[in-house]
């Protein structure tokens, strides 16, 4: 059977099993552009580790981040993993194959205090006539506003920030059920009461202007808002603040994490919060920021201490 209908199968499986619209779109880009590779190859089988290996070789050549090759291969290899188990592969090509690709070892980009008390600052509300536009404008503070706080509060992804339905909020609980990475499901919690008022305020506006749909943030068209909107919206909002450097809601979630962790939250607590599969993905967050060493090893003053100690003797 071809590479082109082994991968139409494979999909149409993802889409039965609900994967998510955002997996789905990587799958397929992925995918497409391991096939367009493969139909310019020499001959040689594209399912096999010889092919694997020009193809990462390829996509250096071409200049791709460590990061991009390591998830096209990941999405190679759950194609092939699908495959083999669907006994259209006889030989996985993953098994016992070393994947020559790392990643640089980064720490995650947090937000500094005062971005993100320009960030959550609120804003002010438009006096005008009351025209479309400004009602849009009204419309898309409010959303960013709220999605913001919440991807602060409690750490979530964007992509689970714009899954959540009106269904999902429990306000007397003062919970959200959360689908996760995997259709995994977990509970964040609204601890702080001026984030819970505002959520409220926001239902209270939103659920008569669109009464049919459950999604929680809306656009100003009145659809579900999704990721790339609130990024573009937030892009313009920092814009608007001048604000130095790029931020993106990924770098609230890291904050989040990073503040959990701070605050003492045991970090079992915090995976299962975050919705981390593995407890190694949390652990990142509890490197100790380049500032608080500096000032730390600044009080501690080795140095300092000896200087004193030796004119105390003398």
């Amino acid at each position: 059977m071809e590479l082109r209908s082994l991968v139409d199968e494979f999909m149409a499986s993802c889409r039965s099993r609900g994967l998510s619209d955002h997996t789905l779109r990587a799958y397929r880009q992925d995918l497409a552009a391991f096939m367009h590779w493969a139909a310019k190859s020499d001959g040689t089988p594209p399912l096999g580790k010889e092919s694997i290996l020009q193809w990462i070789a390829a996509l250096r050549a071409q200049g791709y981040a460590p990061a991009t090759i390591k998830r096209r291969l990941a999405c190679l290899k759950v194609l092939c993993r699908w495959l083999e188990d669907a006994e259209k592969l006889p030989d996985n090509p993953f098994h016992r194959l070393r994947v020559p690709v790392r990643l640089p070892h980064r720490l995650p980009r947090n937000l500094q205090d005062d971005e993100i008390s320009a960030l959550l600052a609120p804003s002010p509300p438009h006096r005008g006539t009351g025209s479309a536009p400004e009602r849009d404008d009204d419309i898309a503070i409010a959303t960013l506003s709220l999605a913001l706080e919440l991807l602060f509060t409690t750490g979530i992804r964007v992509g689970e920030l714009c899954a959540i339905r009106l269904g999902d909020i429990d306000l007397a609980a003062g919970t959200i059920a959360i689908r996760g990475k995997g259709n995994r499901e977990r509970h964040v919690f609204l601890v702080d009461e001026t984030v819970t008022s505002q959520l409220q305020a926001y239902i209270r506006r939103r659920r008569p202007a669109v009464p049919g749909l459950d999604t929680l943030l809306l656009t100003p068209r009145g659809v579900a808002a999704d990721p790339n909107h609130i990024r573009r919206l937030l892009h313009r909002y920092v814009a608007d603040l001048k604000l130095s450097r790029r931020i993106t809601p990924h770098m609230l979630r890291h904050t989040a994490a990073t503040e959990l962790l701070r605050g003492g939250v045991d970090i079992r607590m915090a995976q299962k919060l975050l919705g981390h599969a593995s407890i190694s993905t949390t652990e990142i967050y509890t490197h100790v920021s380049d500032t608080t060493l500096h000032t730390t090893l600044r009080a501690v003053n080795p140095r300092g201490r000896l200087r004193e100690r030796t004119n105390g003797a003398s």
